[in-house]
């Protein structure tokens, strides 16, 4: 079996790294009356879509009927988006309320209207774990029920080959937040856990022309569920199921993903020949501008990766769903002004297409030793792109594992220039190379190398002020230049006779002390040692006479 590769990138705390950015940020979005997110998506050859689309009269889903009866609706739908799909409309007990009774008048007027504006339809979604009718449940029998499936299926993809080529066949079959594997669902129930590849065996036997997908939430937050969804799928690709590719809900709540998980996650899956899409991307927060750097994120990144299928979940927030009180998650309000997520999203695809051919070659360097001739694993990698086509999306590579991914701004520059601080880095050689990437080509980097051996603390001296040898005395531990401790002791004999905490302040001086009194007879020895997240020093034994 094998184990996706996981990528994290966090805090100086954890890897002794810190970003800063050249990129252009979201809190400033471009809002010129410039090309729709249709027209950037089909210059970038991408599908960029709607899910959540409602048009059915139908409200068994406890959701307002047809969204298109608001003329507005459909206007924008059309300006921004080539592609749509529904929101539960084949979802079981709506296009199937009844046994044998079918209800397809939404699902006709959804794919009529994605004909008649240019736009491809998306089938969203086969099996879930909610929607399933009470006719359905009441089958116990695995061979009946498995039957009803094969029914099912070829009834409403049959109706529908040829004018909607994408289909989410099962939805959300592992638990919500992983680690226990698959959801004991309806149909786990009925036939074990096999019945996810058995349901796109039957999708496939109904239309052998629709690429299938299986959709899974949170897998991007939480490696656990990442690496059993990995499992399942390559699984099945080892077993000659069909299936095409993995469809990533992206949910975002609060904040989004690590950046460089979602490219770790597509180059997974294309090393099993399969695509990986957005299907749901939407952005639960209740900061605007934090909510439109989050949207700008993801699809920067998802257009570095490869992702040529995004959808959001729904695009107004007449029509939101939040599991988070007062959270508004689309890129449009209630009255179907675009909101700075928008022009987050519109910033991205423009800045991904503005060039004509892939981005120039930049070099990278480093300042490891400049300011205090210490190679402390204190340092920065800097690119710099000084002339030449730029590139909207940067990826930092340290020994092969990538370290730093964020978009850029590429429209109207000539030049780029990325910071990646680093800090408390063991000792050991460290190369960077990096790439710039647009939608015409990635291009590598010049590289860079760190070698970090000053990563301990410089050498720290001892001295007393015991001039009458009393036992009664202050001992004192200096580092005169080097790299800075954060912890102090100190040891008379052996024992542990003081310690605490220092402030680093790398390479200036440190000092500590510990006053002692009553210290016996005789003659001792005195150690103090400085230490660090790299290591510690030890002084030169002192020793300490007390008559």
């Amino acid at each position: 079996m094998k184990a996706i590769s996981k990528i994290t990138l966090a805090s100086t705390v954890v890897l002794g790294l810190t970003l800063s950015t050249a990129a252009a940020s979201a809190a400033e979005p471009d809002t010129d009356t410039g090309a729709t997110i249709r027209e950037l998506a089909q210059e970038a050859g991408i599908l960029f879509g709607s899910g959540s689309v409602k048009a059915s009269e139908s409200t068994a889903d406890d959701r307002p009927a047809n969204y298109f009866t608001d003329p507005r609706y459909g206007q924008v739908l059309a300006e921004e988006f080539n592609s749509l799909s529904p929101e539960n409309e084949f979802k079981w007990n709506m296009v199937q309320p009844e046994e044998g009774v079918f209800d397809f008048a939404g699902l006709d007027r959804l794919v009529a209207f994605a004909e008649e504006h240019g736009m491809q339809a998306k089938a969203h979604s086969g099996i879930s774990r909610s929607f399933n009718p009470d006719y359905l449940v009441a089958k116990t029998d695995p061979a009946e029920f498995h039957q009803a499936m094969v029914d099912h299926f070829t009834t409403i993809m049959q109706r529908y080959t040829g004018r909607m080529d994408r289909w989410d066949v099962v939805t959300e079959a592992l638990t919500t937040f992983g680690g226990t594997g698959l959801e004991h669902n309806l149909f786990y129930d009925r036939l074990g856990p096999g019945y996810v590849a058995e349901a796109f065996r039957i999708a496939h036997a109904a239309d052998p022309t629709a690429k299938l997908f299986i959709n899974e939430n949170l897998v991007e937050f939480y490696p656990e569920k990442r690496q059993e969804l990995y499992d399942l799928v390559s699984g099945m690709v080892a077993d000659g199921v069909p299936i095409d590719g993995v469809a990533l809900q992206m949910h975002e709540t609060l904040a989004g993903p690590t950046p460089g998980v979602l490219t770790s996650i597509v180059n997974e899956y294309k090393a099993l020949g399969l695509d990986v899409t957005i299907a749901e991307l939407d952005v639960h927060t209740y900061d605007p501008i934090q909510q439109a750097q989050i949207y700008g994120d993801v699809v920067a990144e998802a257009l570095a990766a490869g992702i040529k299928d995004i959808s959001v979940w729904g695009f107004t927030d007449k029509h939101l769903y939040t599991w988070l009180p007062g959270a508004k998650p689309t890129m449009f309000d209630e009255e179907f002004n675009p909101k700075p997520a928008y022009f987050a999203v519109r910033d991205a695809l423009r800045s991904f297409v503005a060039a004509d051919k892939a981005p120039g070659r930049a070099t990278l360097s480093n300042n490891g030793g400049w300011n205090t001739g210490l190679h402390d694993g204190n340092y920065t990698v800097t690119m710099n792109l000084w002339h030449g086509t730029p590139g909207s999306y940067y990826r930092l590579y340290e020994n092969g594992l990538l370290v730093d991914a964020r978009q850029l701004n590429a429209v109207d520059v000539t030049s780029q220039s990325v910071d990646t601080s680093f800090a408390g880095k063991a000792n050991g050689t460290y190369t960077y190379q990096a790439e710039l990437i647009n939608a015409k080509g990635v291009t590598q980097t010049t590289t860079t190398t760190a070698t970090v051996q000053d990563a301990a603390p410089g050498k720290v001296a001892v001295s007393t002020d015991d001039w009458d040898r009393d036992g009664t005395f202050t001992a004192t531990a200096t580092l005169w230049w080097g790299t800075n401790a954060t912890s102090y002791a100190f040891f008379l004999d052996g024992n542990k006779v003081g310690e605490g905490e220092l402030t680093a302040d790398t390479p200036h001086a440190q000092a500590a002390t510990v006053a002692l009194t009553g210290v016996a007879r005789g003659t001792h020895t005195l150690v103090a040692t400085f230490t660090n997240a790299n290591g510690s020093s030890e002084s030169k034994p002192l020793t300490v006479k007390v008559k």
